[in-house]
C-alpha cells in the first residue's frame, strides 16, 4: 500500500532535515535516468556507475558491502536507492533505515508502507514497489494513490505499466511511474518510455546505457 497522506506523514516530513528539504525531487532525477541500473551482483558496480543517469538501485547489499557500493556510487555523482526488502543481514526497522541513511544511501524501495513511512521521516527518497497482476490490483493501486506521498511508484512487470499511465496522471500526476521486470531489449524500453513511463529499472547490464 502506498504511504498515506496522514497527520503522521505530515509530521514525518516536518521532522526531515534541511538537506532533505533542499534535495531535488526524485522526478527530476528520473528525468535524467531513463534506464536505472539495478545491481544484483556487486561485481557489476563498474558498469552501473558508468551508465547514463543519476540513480542506481542496490538489490544485493548487506552490512559487509554497503559502504563500498554506496561510496562508489556517490563518487560517480549518483545516488544509491536500496531495495530494503532484498537486503541481507538487515531487518526493515528504523534502526536499519538509520544505518542506511548514515552510510550514503539516498533512498529506499519497499512494498511495505510502514517501512516507507519511517524512511520518509529520515529524509530518504521512498519508492513504493507494487505488482500489477490483474484489474483488481489496478483498482487497489489507484485507490491508494489518492492518499500517497511516495516519491515514485515502481510497478512490475514493466510491460503492464502503460495501463496505469492515464489513471496515475489523473489521480496523482506528481508521482512518476517506474517500470521493472520482463524487459528484454532497448526497443522494449523505448516503447515503454514513449507511452509515458518515467523510467525503467533493469538488472541486465547489457541494457545499462553508457
Amino acid at each position: 500500500m502506498p504511504v498515506p497522506r496522514s497527520a503522521s506523514g505530515a509530521a514525518a516530513r516536518g521532522a526531515a532535515s534541511t538537506a532533505y528539504d533542499r534535495r531535488p525531487p526524485l522526478r527530476a532525477l528520473l528525468a535524467e535516468s531513463a534506464v536505472i541500473p539495478a545491481i544484483r551482483d556487486p561485481a557489476t558496480i563498474d558498469r552501473a556507475v558508468a551508465a547514463h543517469g543519476r540513480i542506481i538501485y542496490l538489490l544485493c547489499c548487506n552490512p559487509e558491502n554497503l559502504d563500498d557500493l554506496a561510496l562508489r556510487i556517490e563518487e560517480a555523482g549518483k545516488i544509491a536507492i536500496v531495495n530494503v526488502d532484498l537486503m541481507g543481514g538487515f531487518s526493515r526497522d528504523r534502526y536499519a533505515l538509520r544505518y542506511l541513511a548514515a552510510h550514503g544511501v539516498a533512498g529506499v524501495i519497499s512494498t511495505h508502507a510502514e517501512t516507507l513511512r519511517q524512511a520518509q521521516a529520515l529524509g530518504l527518497y521512498v519508492v513504493q514497489r507494487t505488482f500489477l497482476l490483474d484489474s483488481a490490483a489496478m483498482a487497489h493501486i489507484c485507490s491508494q494513490l489518492k492518499t500517497s506521498t511516495v516519491d515514485a511508484l515502481e510497478v512490475l512487470p514493466a510491460v503492464a505499466v502503460p495501463k496505469l499511465v492515464a489513471p496515475v496522471k489523473a489521480i496523482a500526476p506528481e508521482i512518476p511511474l517506474v517500470g521493472g521486470g520482463l524487459i528484454a531489449n532497448m526497443a522494449e524500453i523505448a516503447a515503454l518510455l514513449d507511452q509515458g513511463i518515467s523510467a525503467i529499472s533493469t538488472s541486465d547490464p547489457q541494457l545499462w546505457v553508457p
